[in-house]
C-alpha cells in the first residue's frame, strides 16, 4: 500500500478505537498515525525511508522488504519497549502498526503476521498503487471524514 493508504487506514482505526482507551486523543492519533507508518522503514524508497535512510538502508539489507518489520512479532517487542519506558502509549502504538499489517495483507504481495518463526502468509488482491487502491484509499478518506464530522466533539 502506498503511504497515504496507510495513513488513512491509520486514522480510521484510531478514530474509532481511541474511546475505548482514556488517552490525550491528540497524542494517541499522532502515535497511531506515526505507528502506521513504521513498518515501511524497511524499504529507503518509502516516505519514511528516505527520511531514515540511515536506519532503513540497514534494515532492508538485513531483513528485507515485508520481513521481520512487517511481523506481529515486530509489533510485540517495539511496543514491549514502549512499555517499559512510556507505560501505557504502547497501546496506541500497537494498534497503528498493527493497521499497516493487516491493510498490507490486502496486497498482492501480502504480509507474513509471524514473520520469522512460521509462514501466516495473508495475500490479496489489491495491487499497490492500483486502480483499487485508489478507490480504497477515497473510501477511507470518506469514512474518516464521516466519522469526525459526526464526532465533532471528539476532539
Amino acid at each position: 500500500m502506498m503511504f497515504r493508504t496507510h495513513l488513512a487506514f491509520a486514522l480510521l482505526i484510531g478514530l474509532v478505537t481511541m474511546s475505548l482507551f482514556n488517552f490525550n486523543k491528540y497524542l494517541f492519533i499522532i502515535i497511531v498515525l506515526f505507528a502506521g507508518i513504521l513498518p515501511d522503514i524497511d524499504h529507503p524508497r518509502s516516505k519514511i525511508g528516505r527520511k531514515l535512510r540511515a536506519l532503513s538502508v540497514p534494515i532492508k539489507f538485513l531483513f528485507g522488504h515485508r520481513g521481520l518489520f512487517h511481523s506481529l512479532f515486530m509489533a510485540a517487542i517495539l511496543s514491549l519497549f514502549i512499555w517499559f519506558f512510556f507505560d501505557r502509549w504502547w497501546i496506541p502504538f500497537f494498534i497503528g502498526y498493527s493497521s499497516h499489517l493487516i491493510i498490507d495483507g490486502f496486497t498482492k504481495l501480502g504480509v507474513n503476521f509471524i514473520h520469522p518463526f512460521n509462514q501466516l502468509h495473508l495475500s490479496g488482491f489489491i495491487e499497490t498503487n492500483g486502480f483499487i487502491e485508489k478507490i480504497l484509499f477515497y473510501t477511507l478518506v470518506g469514512c474518516n471524514v464521516l466519522i469526525i464530522i459526526k464526532n465533532i466533539n471528539l476532539f
